[in-house]
Formats: C-alpha cells, structure tokens, sequence
C-alpha cells in the first residue's frame, strides 16, 4: 500500500517523458555494456519495455551478442536474421522493442555507419549512444539519443537530456 502511494505520488511529481528506465536497470545495463565492450570495442543492446502514447517505458533488454554471438567485431556487426530471439521475449513479456543502445570509444556522436545503418529502420525508432565503451556512469544528457525519421534522416534529441530521456527511481 505505501508502495503503491509512493510510486502514485513520484508519478505526479515527475510525470513520464519521451524514455523512462528505471535507474538500477540503465546502471545494471552500463556494467553489462562496458564487460562485453572489454574497453576496446563497441557492444549494444536493445532496450525492451511498453510503450504508451507517446511515452515509452524500459523493462529490460538483450545485448546484442547474447542474441548473435559473432556481432562484436570491434564495430558491431549484427545479424538481423537472429531477431526472431528477440521477438520471442517481446512476445513473452508483452514488450516491445523501445530503443537500442551502444557504445562509441571516443564521444556520443552518430558515426556515418550509425545513421546510414539503423538497428530497427523504423520511423520513429530511438537509438542511444553511450561514450567511452561505457567505462563510466552516464546517463541523460552525457549520451547521444536519436530519433529515425526514415531515409537517411534522424533528429539528435541529446541536448534534451532528461526532458527527453528520464532515469526513475520506481518503474
């Protein structure tokens, strides 16, 4: 019950934006990343979860080499015919693909490979770069966050930060 009223209360206060994740599971993510990147090479995931209007929540997520063993080359190389294994948890869970993450060695800037190569070409589709291989906390506003447009567009919503891309307390 006092649970219940926190969460309700945390709720009004802080009302969803864009990307909500619970902060345990971005930082539990971060030390996942930064493990499989073994500070020298980029690693990934997609992020999983609901989404409702246009607001989405993070629940969980599969890296990128727990679905295709061969996608960390130093760059990742992912094939895209191992999605099934993700559309079994989504389908599982009730979730849904809500955004992909990975890691950059230097800054948060989408390289061209990044935005001529989306992981989910999908209009609308979020995709989060972490800098440093992840080698350190980051969170809203120290990480590239981009929206695909289709084509070869994407919007940089970085600068948003937190009014874009909110780490809770409570899920």
């Amino acid at each position: 019950m006092i649970f219940s009223l926190i969460r309700f209360i945390a709720a009004r206060l802080s009302p969803p934006v864009r990307l909500n994740c619970p902060a345990r599971l971005w930082s539990r993510l971060l030390h996942d990343l930064a493990q499989r990147g073994e500070g020298r090479r980029e690693s990934g995931a997609f992020l999983l979860g609901t989404i409702e209007g246009d607001h989405r929540f993070v629940r969980g997520y599969l890296l990128y080499d727990d679905i295709d063993p061969d996608a960390l080359q130093g760059i990742i190389l992912f094939d895209g015919g191992q999605m099934d294994k993700v559309w079994d948890v989504c389908a599982r869970h009730g979730w849904r693909v809500v955004a992909d993450v990975h890691t950059h060695p230097g800054g948060y800037g989408q390289s061209s490979t990044d935005r001529a190569h989306p992981m989910m070409p999908r209009r609308g589709h979020l995709a989060l770069i972490v800098p440093d291989f992840a080698s350190r906390r980051t969170g809203p506003g120290e990480i590239g966050i981009y929206e695909y447009l289709g084509g070869a567009d994407w919007a940089d919503h970085s600068a948003r930060g937190p009014g874009f891309f909110r780490l809770r307390r409570f899920a």
